[in-house]
């Protein structure tokens, strides 16, 4: 009895302290993943990582994160009609006490009641790409960015080109994506307005193919076996229209149907090289991801965020793949005119063109010879950055003659026939810096105005809006007018003549930042330096960094990423036969601490 009694009490004595043990691994292990710092960690959950688009996505993501230093985790699904999957993963990151969770949905309604979990939990949620159900959010109390494109909107790029290609005539099948979900519903939406308004066009069918290749493979074979004399089809995503192809190879009918996806992935690009596919939209997912991140993390650091966040759109056709595109730049060795060519080359990669470049080096000569060059290598379309403004012009007319349209960017050519020009407005720019200048000097001082290349658009037009503005402060007087090029030695030797002839100043203005910062530089080998107001323009990147460092006071911004990409656009647009306006104005804005 007393073996017995003693080994009963042993059994409960391992018995609570089984429990005990148990419960404290329990509450060690629940806890865990906050005590290890989940609570700064952004978790971004997107829908099938075997789709090319969703890679992008990952990999914008990925890249911020790491330029940026934010703890981040990527979660994904097999298929994208995987919504309890999609909403297992979410429930899994908030048990683990993650920080953020960046969402790009399977389905709009069905993953608003576990985002409402989250929220609850103090847990900041980011929607992208595909919206979340406005009713469902406005039902459970909730509102929650969202960042992506306009779906409704590419959809409708679309339309008008298949409207276009058709003359407003013909026979169209919609393969839809998942019904309910709401950027598949916007697509649909949004390629029907487009495609049927005013014109003769007929939807003879529109079905779901739930977003996979094999569903729109058998579906458009028993759709073109139903209707037949189709003269179009559009699919809500790449992933179907690839489908579709190959349904339309095993009937022979390759060719004869326009063929539209929607995403942009690399082996549609493929197939449109071939003319096998016809358009597409490129929505930029790189960004979606890395906006998604970056907004999740401003959050989590008590920022406030916009409830949207818009990411572009472009319409992508098969006209412009395999065509060749010069541009000739003033001169690479100035940062804008660099940042202005890696816009040109990230345009001409998405639109499928050859780009070749020729650098001027600021030589007015070299880039008539470069010009003549590109002419006698036949490039489709020439983009030229002039290095002055007349110089040009002689290669552009030789241009006209061949026939080979000409765009201008940035710089204007005094003559020739142009196809399109694109610039900043830089009178208006002139004008933004002196009323900066004239604020800091509350309207009272002298000042040096140090300007570019005479002879150029840009000079004169930044020169002529900076002294109309000035006229209107009677106090500030331009006590010297110096040229320096756009080149910032040339300037800092300006700079250093005018100190050593002791003239009195309080500011200083020029005309690109190149030569402010040059500026800046000799002023500051005093051993005293004054403290002077300087005023830049182009908001180059060492520019910003001196302005938010204080000892810049403040640059115009002209995005010349945005010109290099608007000037491939444009060229796009030519290819496709589009109506182009004669100007395109890029928008400024004042960088200041």
């Amino acid at each position: 009895m007393k073996a017995d009694t003693l080994y009963m009490l042993l059994f409960l004595v391992f018995k609570k302290a089984l429990f005990f043990s148990l419960a404290i691994f329990y509450l060690l292990f629940s806890a865990s993943p906050v005590v290890a710092g989940n609570e700064r960690t952004v978790a971004l959950i997107m829908k099938a990582l075997s789709n090319p688009f969703f890679f992008k996505m990952k990999e914008g993501a990925r890249e911020y994160a790491e330029e940026e230093n934010i703890p981040l985790e990527i979660f994904g699904l097999e298929r994208e009609t995987d919504v309890e999957q999609q909403i297992g993963i979410f429930e899994n990151l908030i048990s683990r006490g993650y920080g953020a969770i960046v969402i790009a949905p399977a389905d709009s309604k069905r993953l608003v009641p576990i985002c409402k979990k989250a929220l609850d939990k103090n847990i900041v949620v980011i929607n992208i790409d595909n919206p979340l159900h406005r009713k469902s959010m406005d039902r459970f109390g909730i509102d929650i960015p969202f960042i992506g494109s306009d779906n409704r909107l590419g959809a409708q790029m679309i339309g008008k080109y298949v409207k276009n290609k058709l003359k407003g005539r013909g026979r169209v099948i919609v393969i839809e994506g998942i019904r309910g979900v709401e950027n598949a519903d916007l697509r649909k939406k949004g390629f029907i307005e487009a495609v049927t308004e005013n014109s003769g066009i007929q939807i003879v069918g529109s079905e779901s193919a739930n977003w996979h290749t094999d569903e729109a493979l058998s579906l458009s074979i028993r759709l073109l076996k139903k209707y037949k004399s189709i003269d179009a089809i559009f699919c809500a995503n790449d992933k179907m229209a690839l489908g579709v192809l190959q349904a339309l190879d095993i009937m022979d009918l390759t060719g004869s149907i326009l063929l539209a996806g929607y995403d942009n992935i690399e082996s549609v690009r493929d197939e449109m090289r071939e003319n096998r596919i016809q358009a597409t939209v490129e929505q930029h997912p790189e960004l979606m991801g890395a906006y998604g991140v970056e907004l999740a993390s401003r959050a989590l650091n008590g920022q406030k965020v916009p409830s949207y966040k818009k990411t572009p759109l472009d319409l992508v056709t098969y006209e412009s793949f395999n065509k060749t595109v010069a541009l000739s730049i003033s001169n690479l060795e100035n940062p804008f005119f660099a940042t202005l060519l890696k816009g040109s080359q990230d345009a001409a990669e998405l639109f499928g063109m050859k780009l070749l470049v020729m650098d001027a080096k600021n030589k007015d000569a070299q880039q008539l010879t470069d010009i003549v060059n590109l002419i006698n290598q036949r490039a489709d379309v020439i983009i030229i950055n002039p290095t002055n403004s007349e110089s040009t012009t002689p290669g552009i007319e030789m241009a006209n003659r061949e026939n080979i349209p000409v765009v201008t960017v940035d710089r204007k050519s005094s003559s020739g026939k142009i196809l399109c020009h694109i610039e900043s407005d830089n009178i208006e720019g002139g004008r933004m810096a002196a009323k900066a200048l004239a604020m800091h000097l509350k309207g009272e001082g002298k000042v040096i105005e140090i300007e570019g290349i005479p002879g150029t658009s840009a000079a004169h037009e930044r020169g002529f809006g900076f002294n109309e503005e000035l006229k209107r402060y009677p106090g500030i007087e331009v006590v010297s007018r110096e040229v320096a090029n756009f080149d910032r030695k040339e300037a800092q030797d300006v700079m250093r003549h005018l100190l050593q002839s002791n003239i009195q100043f309080d500011a200083v203005f020029a005309h690109n930042d190149n030569m402010i910062l040059g500026a800046l530089e000799t002023v500051n080998e005093k051993k005293d330096p004054m403290p002077l107001v300087f005023i830049g323009f182009d908001a180059i990147r060492e520019a910003v960094q001196e302005v938010k460092q204080g000892r810049l006071t403040a640059t115009i911004a002209q995005k010349p990423d945005t010109m290099g990409r608007l000037s491939i656009e444009i060229v796009a647009g030519y290819f496709r036969g589009e109506k182009l306006p004669a100007v395109i104005p890029v928008e400024l804005s004042l960088v200041t601490k």
